[in-house]
């Protein structure tokens, strides 16, 4: 396992067989995925207690349950317990403090509690924005728009270069993919109006290759700084507020609401976990809920739905 940047103990393959043999196997993937997900979060920092923090703060304003952050926690402490010299004892006090904190607020809060921004709260906010036709509006726009169209992560969004971005979306490095397919990424359908306004955004920045969604200074400048995750969540944040969107908005609310309005349009269950590249179709199914319900076999053919 691939352990942030703590000093590592070198231990043989047969004993690190043994010490994983000790926590049930379904429990060490578990901890696995969150370690990948923190480490790709991290991008090169050495993790402390106050970036732990940071990161789990920032998955409960996205609308993860306590029992998810928790678990992430969790991950955490095995990782260092297993594999780190030095970091057995390491404390979290702040991080202890921050999921007390998540666990007292968040006590009622199940998984699915993010609002989902639909395709037609997507084309509210981003006609609002464009209409600003400053370098900001564009990037904003199409940031929201490509996310819409593609079912993105916030993760992968901030990975997006230009040369990725050919007719369609190619994600290179996305490790559920990865697990999901056996291969090393996937292409994704973007639609016009986002490759216009993508368009319009790398004109108007003057963007011809690297990143593609990147910092604004004041006065329009465009810098050749990468947006960062907690970047895009404000971004998103700050535009549905401005458009007049209420409910919990996270960064997540992209993927919910495109898996939503999959579901109004009459797309199985399916088709929404193929276009979001979930592993299994629980999640899907989950988010759009109600209106796989409009569709089930007593509304059809008893109600005539």
């Amino acid at each position: 396992m691939n352990v942030l940047t703590w000093n590592q103990v070198a231990i043989s393959d047969e004993t690190e067989e043994l010490v994983i043999a000790s926590t049930a196997p379904s429990t060490v993937e578990t901890y696995r995925r969150a370690m990948d997900q923190l480490e790709r979060w991290l991008d090169g920092r050495s993790l402390s207690d106050n970036l732990l923090a940071s990161y789990i703060t920032g998955l409960y304003q996205d609308g993860k349950s306590p029992a998810t952050i928790s678990k992430i926690v969790a991950a955490v402490k095995w990782t260092a317990n297993h594999h780190c010299t030095g970091a057995k004892n390491y404390i979290f006090e702040i991080t202890e403090r921050t999921l007390a904190g998540i666990r007292r607020k968040g006590r009622d809060r199940g998984r699915g509690q993010v609002d989902g921004m639909t395709w037609a709260d997507v084309e509210r906010v981003c006609t609002r924005v464009q209409a600003e036709s400053t370098v900001t509006g564009w990037r904003d726009s199409a940031l929201i728009r490509l996310m819409s169209d593609c079912l993105l992560r916030i993760g992968e969004v901030v990975a997006v270069n230009v040369e990725d971005i050919d007719g369609g979306l190619t994600i290179h490095s996305s490790k559920t993919d990865l697990a999901a397919t056996g291969t090393p990424g996937v292409t994704l359908y973007i639609g016009p109006p986002t490759r216009e306004v993508i368009s319009r955004y790398c004109e108007a920045g003057r963007i011809t290759n690297g990143a593609l969604f990147r910092r604004v200074r004041r006065g329009g400048h465009i810098t050749a700084d990468r947006l960062t995750v907690d970047g895009v969540r404000k971004i998103i944040k700050r535009r549905a507020c401005q458009a007049g969107l209420e409910g919990n908005i996270s960064g997540h609310s992209l993927r919910v609401g495109s898996a939503v309005s999959l579901a109004q349009a009459g797309a199985s269950v399916v088709n929404m976990q193929v276009a979001g590249r979930w592993k299994s179709p629980q999640m899907p199914a989950h988010y759009a809920r109600a209106e796989l319900a409009e569709q089930g076999a007593i509304a059809r053919f008893k109600y005539g739905k």
